[in-house]
């Protein structure tokens, strides 16, 4: 499908509601048994955090949602789909969807308000119901800007810049720090100069291969470390100082993601970037840290912290308390879209986490390659996110 399909050759006027006909959610798997028909699939990849070690990882997953106006034209988002895609799809179609159909899709932020208050009462606006939300928020900012004939981040006013830093994510939990340093060194031929690694199984085996990697890629190249809520606070600081004498600035979630006092602890006592946010879903929960001087990066998930709409807004809160953002890179080729565009158009952004993991969703779907270069990503130009999607790849890796 060629971006003419997706598009009305004359834009249309911002004017004119876009009546919503119909919304469609599609829930997306990628078996793991695909990449390794022999199912000798590596335990790094069914476990590839500390946060991983009760519930395996079975493939890559996703929710995609296709909204279509009226009038024939259409927008597509991405729902954060672990571990259960379909679930999130049923709430697309039992919840939201009645309460969209009729709707001007230009009105994005009414919307997701009216989405948002219709479950706030009962309590129920976290976790799936908010990823589902997301989907929704993407595919109608994509809607939007296929209609005007114009990329997301012109929407929102941007952009601040037209390549998006990134990093390389992750160097896996690997059995041995030498084969840590290898895998790294793969990231370093590919054009990164800043990757991640993933640790959080004892301090001992943790610096041990923070120190290979490090010699690996020598002192000039970024090494950030995730050690995804391994820790308690006491303990998750004695390994932060062991990591800051390696040179590393940024830890990511060392302690569980709701412990804001941990947080405090850590960063008051170590020249460290303390990092969260990829499983805090709204402003009100990243309110919480800011406001106690808990985190220096956040990690918004646009398929998961309510879409554009609330991601900007998330954005924007940290720049008061002078915070940046580094959007979480986990999901479809539509999400990383979604990013590129958001990332272009705040200023308070530092540096985008480039999944690297083995994941057909994210590269078979887009009917052309993001352009990756320099470290960096370039933001796509066609309207909307900026995407076209093959969407016989999509019926391929639909969940049935």
């Amino acid at each position: 499908m060629s971006v003419l399909d997706t598009f009305p050759a004359t834009p249309a006027d911002a004017t004119s509601p876009l009546r919503i006909a119909s919304v469609e959610a599609i829930p997306m798997l990628a078996p793991f048994s695909r990449l390794y028909p022999d199912g000798d699939v590596p335990g790094w990849l069914l476990r590839p955090a500390a946060s991983h070690r009760t519930l395996e990882r079975k493939g890559q997953y996703s929710t995609l949602v296709r909204i279509r106006t009226d009038d024939g034209l259409e927008g597509v988002g991405e729902c954060y789909g672990l571990p259960a895609p379909k679930v999130t799809a049923q709430i697309v179609h039992d919840i939201i969807e009645p309460l969209l159909l009729g709707e001007d899709a230009h009105a994005v932020d009414r919307l997701w308000s009216k989405v948002y208050s219709s479950m706030s009462g009962g309590g129920q606006v976290r976790g799936y119901y908010l990823e589902a939300m997301s989907g929704i928020d993407l595919a109608l900012w994509d809607l939007r800007g296929k209609a005007l004939g114009l990329p997301v981040h012109r929407l929102l006013g941007g952009p601040h810049r037209e390549r998006i830093d990134v990093y390389a994510s992750p160097v896996p939990m690997l059995d041995e720090p030498a084969e840590s340093a290898e895998y790294a060194l793969g990231f370093v031929a590919a054009g990164f100069d800043a990757l991640k690694l993933k640790l959080g199984r004892g301090a001992a085996v943790d610096v041990a291969h923070a120190a290979a990697v490090r010699e690996a890629i020598g002192p000039d190249r970024q090494l950030l470390v995730d050690l995804n809520c391994a820790y308690t606070a006491d303990v998750a600081t004695d390994v932060t100082r062991r990591l800051v004498d390696l040179g590393i600035t940024w830890i990511e979630e060392p302690v569980a993601v709701d412990d804001v006092a941990g947080y405090r602890r850590i960063r008051s006592s170590l020249p460290v970037s303390l990092v969260n946010g990829e499983t805090l879903f709204t402003r009100w929960d990243f309110r919480e840290f800011l406001v106690a001087g808990a985190v220096d990066v956040v990690m918004p998930n646009l398929a998961r912290a309510g879409g554009i709409t609330e991601s900007r807004k998330i954005a924007a809160l940290c720049e008061t308390f002078h915070v940046d953002i580094a959007p979480h890179g986990v999901g479809s080729a539509v999400g990383l879209a979604a990013a590129l565009q958001l990332s272009a158009a705040v200023p308070n952004f530092r540096i985008y986490e480039y999944n690297r993991l083995p994941n057909p969703l994210r590269d078979a779907l887009a009917t052309e390659p993001f352009d990756f270069s320099g470290g960096s990503l370039g933001v796509p130009t066609g309207p909307g996110l900026g995407i076209s999607l093959d969407w016989s790849a999509v019926e391929e890796f639909r969940a049935r």
